[in-house]
C-alpha cells in the first residue's frame, strides 16, 4: 500500500453492519454477454440466480446490466461511481475488466471481478477463484486493496500493455474464431518465425537506453494470463511498473522459454531484461506501431509515453494475492507436471513433446533458485 493511501478494511464489511438507513447497498454486476460462456442463456441463467442469492445473503440490493457496445461498461461503472454504489462486479475477460477499472477511477467503489475470459490475467493475479460461485464469495469476504494503474499513450491499462511481438499476436488474435490458449499458441506460432526484431530508444525515468528487442511489456501485474508470468515480481500496490524487455533469442530456445514463462521463471534468463519505473518514454522508427492493452489492440503513435497511476483502483483481492502474501507467484512445477499444465492449456502434438524435451533444463534453473 502506498503512503498517502487511506487505511482500508482487512475484509469488506458487512453492509447490513454498516447501513444507518432502511435501504441496503447497492451491488452493480456489469455483464459482458459475449465473454466466454456468458453467451449461452442457461449459463446467464446461472449466474444471475447465484448473484442474486449470494450478494442478497451480504445484504446488498442486486442490479445486473448487461453490455451492449465497446465502452459500455466504462459508462455503467461511471454511472453507478456517480450514484454511490457499494460494489461494482465486472463478470467478463480482461478487456471487460478494462472497461469497468476506467470508469472506477479515482472514486472510492472497489472492483470484484467474476473471471469469465479466455486469460483472466488480473483475476488470476489476484488470486480470484475462477468458479463463478468461489468468486461471488470472495467479492463479498474478500480484501479490498488500493490498486496501481498504469497509462500507456493516454489510455489506461491494468494489468499489462506492450508493443512488438506480443501486441501483434494480439492483433492476430482478435482476428481468429474462437478464443482460448489454443488460439493464442496457433496465433503466436504463426508470427514468430515471420516477426522481426525492432529497436527502440528508451527514456527510464530520465535514463536513455537503447534496446533491440523482439517486444516490449508494461506489467503493473505479473501475468498475461492463463498463468503466463511475464513479470513474476510485479505488484499492482507498489507504485511502479515493470519493464519487460525480451531481446532476440535462437528459434530453438522457444520451448525453453515458454517452459520458463509458465513456471514464472522467465526473469532468470539473459534473454529477459526487467526495469521497474514510475515514467518511461518509448521511440520507434514507424509513424504508427501496432500495441495492446489489456489484450486489446490498439495503435499507439511511434513516440509514446508510459506512466504510473498510483492508487487509482480499489479492488477486491483473493487471499493469496501476492500483494497481501508477499510471496511471488512463481509456480516451480515438476517437468511432469509443467507438460501435464501444457497440454490441459490447449498445447498438444509437437509443442507437447518440444517441453518434454526441455525438462532437464528446467531442472537446472529451478536448482539455481
Amino acid at each position: 500500500m502506498q503512503p498517502n493511501s487511506q487505511p482500508l478494511p482487512a475484509t469488506i464489511s458487512k453492509p447490513n453492519a454498516m447501513n444507518t438507513t432502511d435501504s441496503p447497498p447497492i451491488a452493480l454486476l456489469i455483464v459482458n454477454p459475449h465473454s466466454g460462456p456468458n453467451h449461452k442463456r442457461s449459463f446467464q441463467w446461472l449466474l444471475y440466480t447465484n448473484t442474486r442469492r449470494i450478494l442478497r445473503n451480504a445484504g446488498y440490493e442486486v442490479r445486473i446490466e448487461k453490455t451492449q457496445y465497446p465502452g459500455h461498461a466504462t459508462e455503467l461503472a461511471q454511472r453507478a461511481a456517480a450514484q454511490g454504489v457499494g460494489l461494482v462486479i465486472a463478470a467478463g475477460g480482461d478487456g471487460t475488466v478494462n472497461e469497468v477499472a476506467k470508469g472506477l477511477l479515482n472514486s472510492n467503489v472497489p472492483m470484484a471481478i467474476i473471471p469469465r475470459g479466455s486469460g483472466n490475467g488480473l483475476a488470476r493475479h489476484l488470486a480470484i477463484p475462477l468458479r463463478t460461485r468461489a468468486a461471488l464469495r470472495a467479492a463479498t469476504g474478500g480484501t479490498p486493496i488500493h490498486m496501481d494503474c498504469g497509462l500507456a499513450a493516454g489510455i489506461p491499462f491494468v494489468t499489462t500493455a506492450g508493443v512488438g511481438l506480443d501486441a501483434e499476436i494480439g492483433w492476430e488474435f482478435a482476428n481468429l474464431n474462437g478464443r482460448g490458449m489454443r488460439n493464442y499458441v496457433r496465433a503466436t506460432a504463426e508470427l514468430y518465425f515471420r516477426y522481426k526484431p525492432r529497436t527502440f530508444e528508451l527514456e527510464v525515468d530520465g535514463h536513455q537506453l537503447q534496446r533491440r528487442a523482439l517486444l516490449l511489456t508494461f506489467a503493473n501485474a505479473s501475468q498475461f494470463g492463463n498463468n503466463a508470468l511475464i513479470a513474476p515480481t510485479a505488484r499492482v500496490d507498489d507504485g511502479q511498473l515493470t519493464l519487460v524487455v525480451v531481446r532476440p533469442f535462437p528459434k530453438v530456445a522457444i520451448g525453453f522459454l515458454a517452459a520458463l514463462l509458465f513456471q514464472g521463471l522467465v526473469d532468470r534468463t539473459s534473454y529477459v531484461e526487467t526495469i521497474n519505473f514510475t515514467r518511461l518514454r518509448v521511440r520507434c522508427s514507424e509513424a504508427k506501431v501496432h500495441g495492446h492493452v489489456d489484450g486489446e489492440p490498439v495503435t499507439f503513435p511511434g513516440e509514446f509515453g508510459v506512466e504510473i497511476c498510483p492508487s487509482a483502483l480499489r479492488v477486491v483481492a483473493g487471499p493469496q494475492a501476492p500483494e497481501l502474501t508477499g510471496v511471488s507467484p512463481r509456480l516451480f512445477l515438476t517437468p511432469r507436471d509443467l507438460v501435464k499444465r501444457m497440454r490441459a492449456a490447449g498445447i498438444e502434438g509437437r509443442f507437447a513433446r518440444l517441453y518434454e524435451r526441455i525438462q532437464s533444463q528446467v531442472q537446472r534453473i529451478q536448482r539455481r533458485r
